[in-house]
């Protein structure tokens, strides 16, 4: 089994978020079909059909059965498509006691040793009945298994390495309450914390709620401003500007423990997930399900990830 914090790609570098580096050797920008490297555009439609394969495994509770075999499906999906993969099993104190929890982590390495993660958690909030989750969690984990996908496809190995973080025990079940919630992004911080390898990562990128058909992100107050600003660059970009608005609400979210070690994070949400615009009924209910979910809504946000990689690696190579 792979360990997931042993990296040892040659080189190494600190520096701060606006010189990463050639994160993409040229990634694909707005209006290109197929690039030179190999890279496509984003194929909302492949992301979609992940989402599908994923729901079969509903509820998928942390610390569940369900859970596990969701879980496996992720990896199994990441080893398919040629992607480094890890099953990061682990043990965390919940308000309903210790839970048995599982994150998967695929790894694209790159040719220095420095990482940026792109997040996404799979597991269902509990006690809801007839849950699948397509959007809370589904859509997130869609389209990183999708990006995952396109990219090794590409052939192309980037200058740093993209981590594909998928988190266990994301919902809180007591208003998240300290050790409520949030507990594979916790238990990912933590190694990294302890390990020494937090100075490797240059970014941290986290995808929720991503599937709503009437896609309008609300990017919370707690993220950081250099990818707040990186993020409506790329959405100007792609001419999609006014899918953007930036709240004054914080949202407590897998993003924040990587803030709290001092990774700069930003979360990528659309919390107005509901029956009409503005609303969030939708959330945490039965309504959940695939069809209050859109393939182009997946590919937008696909988009706007690649776009935001895209710009970070021609700043540099500006410099």
């Amino acid at each position: 089994m792979l360990n997931a914090f042993s990296w040892k790609t040659p080189g190494s570098r600190n520096c701060g978020l606006m010189a990463l580096g050639v994160l993409l050797a040229v990634l694909p920008g707005c209006g290109s079909v197929e690039q030179a490297n190999g890279l496509t555009e984003f194929d909302g439609a492949r992301a979609y059909a992940e989402v599908e394969a994923l729901v079969q495994f509903s509820p998928r509770d942390a610390g569940t059965p369900a859970g596990w075999k969701a879980a496996k499906h992720i990896f199994q999906r990441l080893e398919t498509f040629g992607v480094d993969a890890d099953l990061d099993e682990f043990v965390d104190m919940t308000p309903k006691g210790k839970k048995t929890m599982i994150n998967v982590i695929g790894m694209i390495p790159g040719k220095k040793r420095e990482w940026v993660i792109l997040g996404s958690h799979f597991d269902t909030m509990p006690g809801i009945d007839n849950f699948q989750g397509a959007n809370d969690s589904g859509s997130s984990t869609g389209v990183l298994l999708e990006l995952a996908r396109m990219i090794q496809a590409s052939g192309v190995q980037p200058d740093i390495g993209l981590i594909f973080a998928f988190f266990d025990g994301e919902e809180g079940i007591a208003g998240y309450i300290p050790g409520d919630g949030l507990h594979g992004s916790r238990h990912m911080a933590r190694q990294l914390l302890e390990s020494g390898d937090h100075k490797k990562i240059r970014a941290m990128i986290l995808l929720d709620m991503v599937g709503d058909k009437d896609l309008r992100f609300t990017i919370p107050y707690n993220s950081s401003r250099d990818l707040v600003q990186e993020t409506l660059n790329a959405a100007h970009r792609l001419g999609l500007r006014d899918r953007f608005t930036l709240s004054r609400s914080i949202i407590t979210d897998d993003h924040v423990p990587f803030l709290e070690i001092g990774i700069p994070a930003i979360d990528l949400i659309d919390f107005k997930f509901g029956s009409e615009p503005g609303l969030n009924d939708h959330w945490h209910t039965e309504a959940d399900h695939l069809q209050n979910i859109s393939a182009e809504s997946l590919e937008i946000t696909g988009r706007i990830t690649l776009q935001i990689l895209n710009q970070i690696a021609l700043q540099q190579k500006g410099d």
